[in-house]
């Protein structure tokens, strides 16, 4: 995230260092920090815009969650909370615009998907499936996915956020569907074989091939920004580790090789790296490599939890 005229991309990023979660940027060339939130309530995963000027995030207290921005202008901060409605908002996703903003609201055991547009401030409800999970909205900002986990109405759905056209993808336990850089294509995770596995289907929904096929769970997947590989967790070799394979299904290599747990893999925008957290001395740190798996550098180092990476 390019903030306060830097040409490097900062790592944003949330650890409880300071006694509760707080959100932070990392420079990944020269490490220095930067606690962004630095309030007495918990600040937590952060999500970039497309154009990397803000920051969406999870705030909580007194037991609520909302949705608040963090605009990053100069050495200014401005911090606006969107969400206020009665209940709990969660699994928010940018739209390619930055203009707007999908999360999910629970409220009396309900999940219901809005929409947000930052300018107007007014929430919008998108379906009314009740769903439990949303999804990425396209690159080309046409179709908003989000997912239903069980019942007679479970799959992946995309909808269109400025019409009426709703279309069922997947009839399965399909989760965590996230779109090719091209929107011609979408990645997920299923449980249609038993255990999770990694999918790649046409946005239509039609042609699903099974990427992975292992007595193993895969979890945390990510599209390179290029489009040539998919970045995922999988814990094949006994516990969890990083992996990447090309969207046809050739070419998996495994990219980190440690006895604790690697997680949470993100691409930096130019493809070239991949930040993750990983168990290094009992707790989460964060860490950066090649995209190849070389060159691994440690970017945090204390005794707290560094986690959700976002590039």
């Amino acid at each position: 995230m390019g903030c306060n005229g830097d040409e490097v991309d900062l790592i944003i990023f949330t650890s409880d260092r300071n006694g509760n979660l707080d959100l932070y940027s990392i420079n990944p060339l020269t490490k220095e920090e930067s606690n962004l939130t630095s309030s007495s309530i918990d600040e937590f995963e952060p999500l970039i815009s497309p154009d990397n000027s803000t920051i969406a995030f999870l705030s909580r207290e007194n037991g609520k969650t909302t949705i608040e921005t963090l605009k990053m202008v100069g050495e200014s901060k401005d911090r606006i909370r969107i969400t206020q409605e009665p209940g709990n908002n969660g699994s928010h996703q940018w739209d390619p615009s930055g203009n707007r903003i999908a999360f999910l609201l629970e409220h009396n055991d309900s999940k219901t998907i809005y929409t947000i547009n930052l300018l107007e401030n007014r929430p919008v409800r998108l379906t009314t499936v009740k769903a439990d999970e949303v999804g990425e909205w396209s690159p080309n900002g046409e179709y908003l996915l989000f997912t239903v986990y069980t019942g007679d109405r479970k799959g992946i759905y995309k909808r269109n956020p400025d019409g009426v056209n709703e279309e069922r993808l997947t009839t399965e336990s399909d989760s965590s569907p996230i779109w090719s850089p091209d929107s011609k294509k979408i990645a997920f995770i299923s449980l249609r074989d038993g255990n999770k596995e990694i999918y790649v289907m046409n946005s239509d929904g039609l042609e699903a091939r099974r990427l992975t096929n292992n007595d193993a769970a895969e979890k945390d997947i990510a599209w390179s920004p290029n489009g040539n590989r998919i970045a995922f967790v999988s814990e094949i070799d006994g516990n969890n580790e990083i992996y990447s394979i090309r969207p046809d299904g050739s070419d998996k290599r495994r990219l980190t090789i440690n006895s604790i747990r690697d997680e949470n893999p993100v691409w930096s925008n130019d493809s070239s790296k991949i930040a993750f957290i990983s168990y290094l001395d009992d707790d989460s740190e964060i860490v950066i490599m090649n995209a190849d798996g070389s060159n691994q550098r440690r970017l945090t180092n204390n005794d707290f939890n560094d986690r959700n990476p976002q590039w």
